[in-house]
């Protein structure tokens, strides 16, 4: 096992040329040609990593880890499902059956002529046109794909979805630009690309798909994209944080990914009880505030952590380690946002929590020099290993922010801060 370890290391530093790139995810290398795509997609928690420190980027997706992970990134997995599948092979213990559910009811995605949905089928790329003409806005006949090479390969059912998207900039064909290779299956880095795409033109995903993202971003009270940016502040909660940015806007405060923030358990956390899908919450046990001043967060906001996957015993078949994730937070006023992040772990092994020795030992990734890419490939895949770990009420723990922590400034929130802090502010 040693010599295996030694041998992987070595790898990484030629691949990489940087021996201090080795906790990078092994299988991505800095110049694969969907990289940023594919950091973004880990950041916002549309796909994750897999056995700890591999993206497989040239594996399949199935279809109901597609719709799972598109339904994120158009903000609609939190809706309830008020209506029960119509899909005969999909029941209780069908994985990622609510998203399923919930995609057939607003009419995301359809299943096949038998009622059956086939989830556990890898995904074509005439499907995963399909889904997205299903929910974008324009016009069947507004672009010509007669200049790809296989056009004539699309079956009709899904040729106006192909016109339509191209007419939307929505599609992946790499690494021909003039192929669609319709009948091939869709590898989890061209879903990074696509579910990119998706985000860039969101405005052109149809307004009763939008509901719940204008929701999330606030729209009616403030405007993302006209918010006013004023200065540079950093956050200190702890020193031994990858980045300790902030960005402070008229309308909004953005934390930025590789931040590490405090939380402090209100439940018993054990991860040889764990069960997937299982929420843990934690709480913030003060007002934060950026080094220079900028109110961020109040007291008693709510972090929500979802385990996402169970590592077992060889021998015993029994739950020994877990991974979870933080995907959204909740202020005292009920406001409620997506986030995204990780317990801060080191060595794969340790979650830090407040009464950890010398947690500067922690190592710096941002002192490695590292390109942007590069840094931001290891900060999302670093933190996010299956652990195991105990922790009892009310310990604190750090969360490493694996994405931009977005909190808009709305009146509700200027009045959470506390009493205390105003006077502190007017000092």
């Amino acid at each position: 096992m040693k010599k295996f370890q030694k041998m992987l290391i070595i790898t990484l530093a030629l691949l990489l040329a940087n021996v201090a790139n080795a906790l990078e995810i092994i299988d991505v290398q800095s110049n694969y040609w969907a990289g940023p795509e594919i950091v973004r997609s880990i950041q916002n928690g549309y796909i994750y990593v897999i056995d700890g420190n591999k993206f497989k980027p040239e594996d399949t997706m199935t279809r109901s880890e597609f719709v799972t992970a598109l339904l994120k990134v158009i903000r609609r997995q939190n809706e309830e499902v008020v209506q029960d599948t119509t899909f005969k092979d999909i029941s209780s213990f069908t994985p990622n059956a609510e998203s399923v559910a919930l995609s057939e009811q607003i009419r995301m995605a359809f299943g096949y002529p038998d009622k059956t949905f086939k989830p556990n089928r890898a995904i074509n790329h005439n499907e995963t046109m399909s889904m997205i003409s299903n929910i974008t806005n324009g016009e069947y006949v507004a672009a010509d794909i007669t200049r790809f090479k296989d056009y004539n390969d699309i079956p009709l059912w899904a040729r106006r979805a192909y016109i339509k998207n191209v007419a939307n900039g929505i599609y992946v064909n790499h690494p021909d630009s003039l192929s669609f290779t319709p009948e091939k299956n869709l590898t989890r880095a061209e879903a990074a690309v696509l579910f990119d795409k998706v985000l860039a033109n969101i405005d052109k995903v149809q307004d009763k798909y939008r509901d719940m993202y204008d929701n999330a971003v606030g729209k009616g009270r403030w405007d993302f994209q006209k918010a006013e940016y004023i200065k540079g502040d950093t956050l200190g909660l702890a020193p031994f944080a990858t980045n300790n940015k902030v960005q402070v806007y008229d309308l909004k405060n953005i934390i930025e990914a590789g931040n590490i923030i405090i939380g402090t358990s209100l439940d018993t956390t054990r991860s040889r009880k764990d069960l997937v899908g299982h929420e843990y919450v934690y709480t913030a046990p003060n007002d934060v505030y950026s080094t220079e001043g900028t109110f961020l967060y109040p007291k008693g906001t709510e972090f929500y952590a979802r385990v996402e996957k169970i590592g077992y015993s060889a021998w015993r078949s029994k739950p020994e380690r877990s991974r979870i994730v933080f995907h959204k937070y909740t202020l005292p006023s009920g406001e409620t946002y997506d986030m995204a992040g990780v317990p801060f772990t080191k060595n794969d092994k340790l979650i830090y929590v407040n009464s950890v020795n010398n947690p500067k030992k922690a190592k710096d990734l941002a002192s490695y020099k590292l390109s942007d890419k590069e840094y931001l490939i290891a900060c999302a895949h670093q933190m996010a290993p299956l652990t195991e770990f105990k922790i009892d009420p009310n310990k604190t723990i750090y969360i490493l922010l694996t994405g931009d922590m977005v909190i808009p400034k709305s009146e509700e929130y200027l009045n959470l801060r506390t009493k205390k802090s105003i006077l502190e502010e007017d000092i």
